[in-house]
């Protein structure tokens, strides 16, 4: 119920007492030192006003107890690394996620995803481009090998006798010697191994064709994903898992060998990009077995009667509720009975 006034000035007078803006009833004004610039809050604090006084609250990207703030560095943690899964750069205030050449940042700003360079003009391959993991590489056809700038490729014609020989063992580039002997040569990113003839990639090419974490070995590159991801059985990709945004799943999310698995109560179907649920209209198939009306909800449907009708337990059938009075008309010619 409002409050009855008898004069304007008792009127203003409540109306400043209950705002605030006098201040422990010794009608002295509130001031707001937020808006008049006398508080003491750090650059990166908020200012609120509160009655008598004020306090400071250090903004979001920020530590402190408002009239000293510092930047929270959310890089600092490796093993979360910002949830990034490659690198994080922290910024005044905030973070932002990069990606290794060869990968793209994802739409939720944190993972990477591989770069099918063959896509634009072929990779500057003159012949063909086969896409890696992070990276790519040039093959030719048939009686021609790739040059030095591994894309362009050379016939074998032009190839020094020996490096012609096919059973010259380079795997990757094959250099004739003074002696007239052969020397094997590997591409960037590749060690040449210990038969000096094959060559073994390395974490230095195309994140040595990890997705998301790469560790040289003895026995080449070991990949790993960044946490909430688990390895595919590819041994190079990572695919999402039900801990990352429910596994994009609209409602149940369930992680298999090969990724996550959504799947829809009932009421619902799953939609062709295998995430999203859509709603059924069960009335659209007879009628939804109800008797007269069929209403559809949000997962399910609902059964109703015309009038004069009771929807029975099975919540799908109705049954007459007219009680049919019958009068009797008395004719001494006709004895007849009419309902109505």
């Amino acid at each position: 119920m409002g409050t009855v006034c008898f004069s304007w000035h008792l009127c203003l007078f409540f109306a400043l007492l209950f705002t605030g803006r006098f201040a422990g009833g010794n009608g002295v004004p509130d001031a707001d030192e937020c808006t008049e610039g006398t508080d003491d809050c750090h650059i990166d604090a908020i200012c609120q006003n509160t009655p008598k006084s004020y306090k400071c609250i250090c903004k979001p990207g920020y530590k402190g107890e408002g009239k000293q703030c510092e930047d929270i560095d959310e890089c600092e943690n490796d093993f979360y690394n910002g949830g990034c899964v490659h690198e994080c750069i922290n910024i005044p205030g905030n973070y932002r996620c990069t990606c290794y050449d060869g990968f793209m940042l994802a739409h939720d700003g944190h993972n990477c995803l591989d770069v099918d360079e063959c896509l634009d003009n072929n990779g500057g391959c003159q012949q063909i481009c086969v896409n890696t993991m992070g990276s790519y590489e040039c093959q030719c056809k048939e009686g021609f090998f790739l040059s030095d700038n591994q894309h362009t490729c050379i016939h074998r014609s032009n190839e020094g006798m020996n490096c012609m020989n096919k059973d010259h063992g380079c795997a990757h580039i094959c250099r004739e010697t003074p002696k007239g002997g052969v020397a094997c040569e590997c591409r960037p990113g590749f060690e040449l191994a210990k038969n000096q003839k094959d060559c073994k990639l390395t974490c230095n090419y195309g994140n040595g064709g990890c997705q998301h974490t790469c560790d040289d070995t003895d026995t080449g590159p070991v990949c790993g994903c960044h946490q909430k991801y688990a390895l595919h059985s590819d041994g190079r990709t990572c695919i999402e898992t039900c801990a990352v945004n429910n596994g994009g799943c609209d409602r149940t999310c369930k992680d298999t060998a090969t990724g996550v698995r959504c799947s829809c109560p009932v009421g619902f179907t799953l939609q062709p990009d295998g995430k999203t649920c859509k709603d059924i209209d069960e009335c659209l198939v007879n009628n939804g077995g109800c008797d007269h009306f069929c209403r559809n909800t949000v997962g399910s449907f609902e059964c109703s009667c015309q009038k004069g009708y009771k929807l029975l337990t099975d919540e799908r059938t109705c049954q007459g509720n007219i009680l049919l009075l019958c009068f009797y008309k008395v004719n001494f010619n006709l004895n007849e009975s009419i309902c109505f």
